[in-house]
């Protein structure tokens, strides 16, 4: 994508590879994460996008990027005046991801894979930059390390005390840290990673439902079903067939 847009903002899913050259572009990005982790290099300061952490890039700003494996993340592109009340945001290249941004995340759950929808760019993209702005400086990295753990084993039945032994953590103290920080308790956090990787799956493979209900964590489809019914209203055979 060019460096002259033709929105304010411009939105969409990518996949990343391994190494990138370092580049820059005349407008603000941010990189949010979908699945994954995206290891990055903004102006120098390393960091990573993962399930607890967004990239903020300023117009001007070197910076390169790589992924292993199968991920996805959520680009903004920023032009014009949109960015001006969020200016703060250039100083922290990693900013986290709390509770109101994971809720904007999942709103675009539904969204075609590539280019997101001028008019959706449009309503979206404030409010993920206010959300973002309204966050925390730092996420404790012992709670960024027990989101790492259910991104990479959400189709194991992992536990709080699991999670927190991951973070070195008393139970009750991450259960607390952990929802203050993203918005949802573990369990949620988990239940997310599973019903995502639902979603790829039926999209990108030809698995039946219960091999993918199993695959995932859900157990068996009628778990899978009523997941899914919750979450988003459909049935896994019906979102396969729209997708």
């Amino acid at each position: 994508m060019g460096d002259h847009l033709q929105a304010p903002a411009e939105l969409s899913f990518r996949r990343y590879g391994e190494d990138a050259p370092p580049h820059a572009h005349g407008f603000d990005q941010i990189v949010l994460p979908r699945r994954g982790v995206l290891e990055m290099e903004i102006d120098g300061k390393g960091g990573r996008v993962d399930p607890g952490r967004a990239a903020v890039v300023p117009p001007g700003t070197r910076h390169a990027f790589a992924a292993c494996g199968e991920n996805l993340f959520v680009v903004a592109d920023i032009g014009g005046a949109l960015m001006k009340p969020f200016e703060a945001l250039r100083d922290r290249p990693f900013a986290p991801v709390t509770g109101a941004v994971r809720g904007l995340l999942e709103y675009l759950a539904g969204e075609a894979p590539g280019a997101i929808d001028t008019g959706v760019a449009t309503l979206w993209t404030p409010l993920v930059l206010r959300g973002l702005s309204a966050a925390p400086i730092n996420v404790d990295p012992r709670l960024a390390r027990a989101a790492a753990m259910i991104e990479a084993r959400f189709d194991q039945p992992l536990t709080v005390r699991d999670l927190a032994a991951e973070a070195g953590m008393s139970q009750s103290r991450f259960f607390a840290r952990f929802s203050e920080v993203y918005g949802t308790t573990p369990h949620g956090a988990l239940s997310d990673a599973r019903l995502r990787a639902a979603q790829r799956l039926l999209s990108d493979t030809s698995l039946s439902i219960a091999e993918i209900a199993v695959r995932t964590g859900h157990g068996d489809q009628s778990g899978l079903t009523k997941r899914m019914k919750a979450v988003l209203g459909v049935t896994p055979g019906a979102w396969r067939k729209r997708r």
